[in-house]
C-alpha cells in the first residue's frame, strides 16, 4: 500500500496548488537568502523539490542546483518548466538516497517534512542534508508552526477552479494536522488525505543538533520577522554544518 504522499503528489496536486508558483517561491526565498552566505557558482541541493519552483529561483540567482523528489508527476512538470535553467533533477526517496559531501547549501522548504509517523524517519531529512553538505555548509529548513496552525485552522472550505469542485477539510488530532481533499470533476470524485506530524521548535532544534548543525537564525516568516510561538506562521531555521562534527 502506498503512503499518502505517493498517492497525493500527482497531477491533481498540480491543479489544486497551481498558485504555488515562481512568484511565491521568490517571496519565500528573497529575504531569507540575505542571511545565507552562499556565492554564485556554488552547488546547492533542494531536498523534496516538488515541481522545482524553489530550485529554479536558486538557479536564476547563479547557483548550480540539484533537485530531488519522489513524485514522477511533479518532476515531469519541473523538467517542463526548467528548460535553459541549470537544474538537475533526480527521482528518489529522501530516506535512502545516497548523498556525498559535495554541496555548499541544502534546502528543505515549505513543509516538505513530517510526512512519516516515525520520528527517526522524519529526522532522516536532516541526516541527508548533513550528508550532502561540505564542512561548514548551510542548511535552510522551513516548516510550519504547530501553535499557529492550531490557532488559525479553517475546518472546511470549498472552491471552484478550472472545472474542479474542491472541498478541503482540516483538523489537528493526536499530534498531526490532517487535510482531506475531495475533488469533483464532472461525474468523477477523487479523495486525498494529507498528514503532517507536528513538531515544536525545541524538538526540531534537538534533531538538527544531533545531525551536526549549529543554529544561526530562526525566523517566524519569509519576511525574516522574529519567531513568536503564538503569532508566527512558520519556523524557518538557518543552520551551518559543524566542522568535523565539532560544536
Amino acid at each position: 500500500m502506498n503512503s499518502w504522499f505517493e498517492e497525493h503528489f500527482q497531477e491533481d496536486y498540480l491543479r489544486v496548488y497551481d498558485h504555488r508558483d515562481e512568484g511565491k517561491a521568490a517571496n519565500e526565498l528573497r529575504e531569507i537568502m540575505e542571511y545565507v552566505p552562499l556565492e554564485k557558482g556554488m552547488k546547492v541541493i533542494d531536498l523534496c523539490c516538488g515541481n522545482g519552483r524553489h530550485a529554479r529561483w536558486l538557479a536564476r540567482k547563479g547557483f548550480y542546483v540539484t533537485g530531488i523528489d519522489l513524485s514522477s508527476a511533479l518532476l515531469k512538470k519541473a523538467i517542463e518548466l526548467t528548460e535553459g535553467i541549470p537544474v538537475q533533477y533526480q527521482r528518489g526517496d529522501i530516506r535512502n538516497i545516497p548523498l556525498l559531501q559535495e554541496y555548499d547549501g541544502a534546502f528543505n522548504l515549505f513543509t516538505s517534512f513530517g510526512y512519516f509517523t516515525d520520528d527517526a524517519e522524519n529526522e532522516l531529512v536532516f541526516t541527508k542534508a548533513c550528508e550532502a553538505l561540505k564542512e561548514n555548509g548551510w542548511f535552510v529548513f522551513d516548516y510550519l508552526n504547530p501553535t499557529y496552525v492550531k490557532n488559525t485552522l479553517v475546518p472546511e472550505d470549498n472552491i471552484e477552479k478550472d472545472g474542479l469542485l474542491i472541498k478541503q477539510q482540516r483538523e489537528v488530532n493526536s499530534g498531526y494536522v490532517f487535510k482531506k481533499i475531495t475533488i469533483r470533476e464532472g461525474d468523477s470524485q477523487r479523495e486525498y488525505m494529507e498528514r503532517v506530524k507536528l513538531y515544536d521548535q525545541q524538538q526540531l532544534i534537538e534533531m538538527l543538533e544531533r545531525n551536526h548543525f549549529t543554529l544561526k537564525f530562526v525566523f517566524g516568516d519569509y519576511d525574516c520577522s522574529s519567531y513568536d510561538t503564538n503569532r508566527s506562521p512558520r519556523q524557518i531555521f538557518i543552520c551551518q554544518k559543524k566542522e568535523n562534527g565539532k560544536s
